[in-house]
């Protein structure tokens, strides 16, 4: 089997990779297309505790073989794939609480792959830079005749931006939305937040992300300049877009999450998604946050998979959602390092492996 694999150095591609046999609850999907996230090369390190590994974790492909137990899905069926698996009996569980879940996100790899006979770990629960991945069947949901490079987005991106906006934002008709980063998960922050009548403004340092963020809904857009400190940026995005209800910091710069804090209004929510650099910190503003604010981080947006990957499946095949214009471009898995090269520049909005085809 084909895949890619990071063993702390480089990215191998490889056909040497086999994959252990599927157990009861799970299912064996062959992928077909995976999307390419900052937090995959976030992990791109050589501090990464587990090596070698299969990164990735947006993934649509059909399913391959059903394990014992398993119902509802036929071989055949096409899905996308989520990154959440909450136990269901510890003690976060029990308190409705499954993203604090120890084994939700994967943190506590397992090691489906083997390499030349040694042990690959998983990553997120997926690892979609392989051709072919054993999940639990609770982590699939049936996107039909979805195009498989969106429906790839729907395990990451779209839940995390949408969500945050959402569910984690609780933005409203009327309010007044800051989105910084204009990425494959701020365009859905920026759409999540104008499809429900929000008055959306983009910020970005790169000016060209300004067409992309008024195509997804964006009023507005205002160019991040490094030369102004987070005070100084704070000021003037609140004298030009003020009272700002709600900021969804998409980037993980430091910079950014500051001037976040400090551009909200009173009672104003901040909401953080990006990836930060492992050891970053950063100021908080107190005199202004103990008079009233909020500050929220959750992992995947705070989706609930059951709840709302199917409605926002159900949104984006009937055009509420735009998935296909996030879709900057597709290139074989051989091609892997040109993709990540063309997120590492800022060059799309989401990058895509094509595990069908070669060269």
């Amino acid at each position: 089997m084909r895949g890619a694999v990071w063993d702390g150095e480089a990215l191998l591609v490889t056909d040497r990779l086999t994959l252990r046999p599927v157990a009861a609850g799970e299912v064996r999907v062959r992928v077909l297309r995976s999307g390419i996230c900052h937090s995959d090369i976030a992990m791109m390190t050589p501090a990464l505790p587990t090596l070698p590994i299969v990164l990735g974790h947006e993934a649509a492909g059909e399913i391959a073989e059903l394990g014992p137990g398993v119902e509802g899905w036929a071989v055949g069926d096409r899905v996308t794939v989520g990154t959440q698996t909450p136990c269901g009996k510890c003690r976060e569980c029990r308190r409705g609480e499954p993203h604090n879940c120890d084994i939700n996100w994967g943190f506590v790899p397992g090691f489906p792959f083997a390499l030349d006979g040694q042990p690959v770990a998983s990553f997120a629960n997926v690892s979609s830079f392989a051709g072919e991945i054993v999940v639990k069947a609770s982590q699939l949901f049936a996107i039909g005749d979805m195009p498989p490079e969106q429906g790839a987005l729907i395990g990451c991106a779209v839940s995390t931006g949408v969500c945050a906006s959402r569910v984690l934002g609780r933005v409203r008709a009327g309010d007044t939305v800051a989105v910084f980063g204009v990425g494959g998960i701020g365009v859905n922050a920026i759409q999540g937040a104008a499809r429900s009548g929000a008055h959306v403004i983009a910020v970005d340092s790169n000016p060209a992300k300004e067409a992309v963020a008024r195509q997804f809904g964006a009023a507005r857009f205002m160019l991040a300049d490094p030369a102004h400190d987070s005070a100084g940026a704070a000021a003037m995005l609140a004298k030009a877009h003020g009272p700002i209800d709600l900021v969804v910091e998409c980037s993980g710069a430091v910079g950014a999450v500051e001037t976040a804090f400090r551009c909200t209004k009173r009672g104003g929510r901040v909401v953080l998604i990006g990836m930060s650099r492992p050891g970053s910190q950063v100021a908080l503003p107190l005199d202004s946050f103990v008079t009233g604010g909020e500050v929220i981080a959750t992992m995947n947006g705070g989706a609930l998979p059951d709840r709302d990957y199917p409605e926002l499946i159900a949104q984006a095949r009937d055009g509420r959602l735009n998935l296909a214009d996030q879709v900057s471009g597709v290139w074989p898995l051989d091609r892997i390092g040109d993709a990540i090269a063309a997120l590492k520049a800022g060059e799309v909005t989401r990058a895509l492996v094509d595990h069908e085809r070669q060269g």
